[in-house]
């Protein structure tokens, strides 16, 4: 292990994140902006329904991409490369598998808020030891719905949620849920950039309110020795399955 990646590794344990310059080069970046394209006109249109969120309707703006690695090699080529897994293996203090990965869109002027959650309300996962890789594809700044994480907050345990009855967004960090000792840091990244939080590090996204579009790539890993509470689960799916499809 290198120098580099243990003081990323440190910051990230003791923050619940951590932010990495130049997580991917140029080059890769660039790479990875033409395949995503590629997957939106080629394999987007094959993928099931469930698989793909639009800001308003089963058309239009994209708003959330699950799972490309399950249709594209690229993107699972992706989610396994070398790199990352040192580094998250460093982060976490574990050996680390990859669990899935996602695209996260705020269109210019239309993307919409997250609100606050940890990512193990949709997990479910014991114990909660894995984190989330997250590419920005475009400059994010607070106008444009940058990622706001709770400093410190990762050591707070599984906090308790709420169902918001939203499709995406389906749980949200329950107001009783006290953050009043992690302040609030945003994400501020240049494209290539990326930021890696715990699974309990709670966080959220503002709208985009400017004229440009905030994309996200995001890789998700877990412990190799975390198991997903069955019992949590199967209540969360059928949850989500009891929501009013999209229009």
């Amino acid at each position: 292990m290198n120098a580099n990646t243990e003081t990323l590794a440190a910051s990230f344990r003791e923050d619940g994140f951590v932010l990495v310059s130049d997580f991917l080069s140029q080059a890769e970046v660039v790479e990875l902006d033409r395949q995503l394209e590629r997957y939106i006109v080629e394999i987007v249109p094959t993928v099931a329904p469930e698989h793909v969120f639009y800001e308003s309707g089963r058309s239009g703006a994209i708003k959330h991409l699950s799972v490309p690695d399950q249709y594209d090699n690229y993107f699972k080529e992706l989610l396994e490369r070398p790199a990352t897994l040192e580094l998250i293996a460093a982060s976490v203090g574990d050996d680390v598998e990859p669990v899935a990965s996602e695209v996260f869109y705020k269109p210019a002027q239309v993307g919409t808020a997250a609100p606050y959650h940890q990512d193990n309300a949709y997990l479910h996962l014991e114990p909660a030891a894995g984190a989330v890789v997250w590419i920005a594809l475009d400059d994010t700044t607070v106008a444009n719905g940058a990622v706001h994480f709770a400093k410190g907050s990762h050591r707070l345990g599984d906090l308790s949620h709420f169902e918001t009855g939203v499709g995406l967004f389906s749980k949200g960090l329950s107001p009783t849920s006290d953050l009043s000792t992690c302040p609030e840091v945003p994400a501020l990244l240049q494209r290539g950039d990326a930021s890696i939080h715990h699974f309990l590090c709670a966080h959220r996204s503002g709208p985009n309110q400017t004229a440009q579009r905030r994309r996200g790539v995001v890789l998700n890993y877990k412990s190799v020795n975390a198991t997903v509470n069955e019992a949590r689960a199967a209540a969360h799916r059928k949850y989500v399955d009891g929501l009013k499809p999209q229009d």
